[in-house]
């Protein structure tokens, strides 16, 4: 629940900035909202060891954008429905696709000690025994 909590106060604040642009430069609000949700990802997936922390987090910035993309009761947008909105909200959702379903290599490391461990065991027990 506090991973998905976070994820939706990342969402929130980074889908209230993604159209902010400085000294005339367009997208940077875009790239630095994607580079914290993205480090935000790749920490949660990378300190817990766990795709299922990584998809609460994922989860909640994508609840947090969505909430606030629609209309407001004033009658306002955050995200139109213009090319940066629509990138913005993309991005989010790739990323999160590729932090969640990543592979995790530690295990197909650790498998394959293994088996190497037990191809040499048996090579040594079968050298022993002639």
């Amino acid at each position: 629940m506090a991973l998905f909590v976070v994820g939706a106060v990342f969402g929130l604040a980074t889908t209230v900035t993604h159209a902010t642009s400085v000294w005339g430069l367009p997208w940077v609000g875009l790239l630095l909202g994607a580079i914290a949700c993205g480090g935000m990802l790749l920490a949660v997936r990378l300190l817990l060891h766990d795709r299922w922390g990584a998809l609460a987090t994922g989860l909640g910035m994508l609840a947090g954008m969505v909430v606030i993309s629609g209309r407001g009761p004033g009658g306002s947008v955050i995200v139109p429905s213009d090319l940066l909105g629509v990138t913005w909200s993309w991005t989010v959702a790739v990323m999160v696709l590729l932090v969640v379903a990543w592979p995790d290599f530690s295990r197909i490391r650790r498998l394959q000690q293994e088996q190497a461990a037990r191809g040499r065991v048996a090579g040594e027990a079968s050298s022993d025994g002639s």
